[in-house]
């Protein structure tokens, strides 16, 4: 499952009319640079947090872990535009953040007796669940991050390259793939 995470029009980022200047290379192209900068961004914050994953007792920042940084991708909507995807199943709580906030589902009330918890050092240790909902672990919830915003700002400071390459090849009648 891909989850939308905003959408950009392709003449907003060409600033031109036309439709030989926005074609489907050039949504491509930006396509690319999006994904590009929102990793680089997200790589930035995971830096700042140590790389490594959050303490315990801490919302919750950037995952430790590839395939978080491989879900973002990008699709042409209509041929006019360029939406950018994420199939990390958490990502709205990483986007907008999240209190902290009791973990009513894992009790005994609710059926789960018992819980593995990996720990740093390799070893696993098994704890015991509360008894009830009113007992629930809470859970520290999510740290708000602005990745993606700073993600667009950045490609938006790269694109003056990609559309000096596309008015060239637009008043050259050039078409490339």
């Amino acid at each position: 499952m891909e989850f939308k995470i905003k959408r950009t029009s392709g003449k907003t980022w060409g600033s031109m009319t036309g439709d030989d200047f926005v074609d489907e290379a050039f949504l491509k192209k930006i396509g690319d640079l999006l994904v590009e900068s929102i990793v680089y961004e997200a790589g930035k914050d995971f830096a700042k947090q140590g790389n490594r994953k959050t303490p315990r007792g801490f919302p919750e920042g950037i995952p430790r872990s590839v395939k978080f940084f491989d879900s973002f991708s990008y699709r042409i909507k209509n041929g006019k535009s360029v939406e950018v995807l994420s199939n990390w199943p958490w990502i709205s709580q990483i986007t907008e953040g999240r209190s902290a906030y009791p973990m009513e589902w894992l009790t005994q009330q609710e059926g789960v007796s018992r819980v593995p918890m990996p720990q740093d050092d390799g070893t696993v240790l098994i704890r015991t669940t509360p008894a009830t909902s009113q007992d629930a672990w809470i859970h520290p919830g999510f740290r708000k991050h602005s990745f993606i915003r700073r993600g667009y700002d950045r490609a938006r400071r790269q694109m003056d390259k990609l559309i000096k390459e596309q008015v060239v090849k637009v008043l050259s009648g050039i078409k490339m793939a």
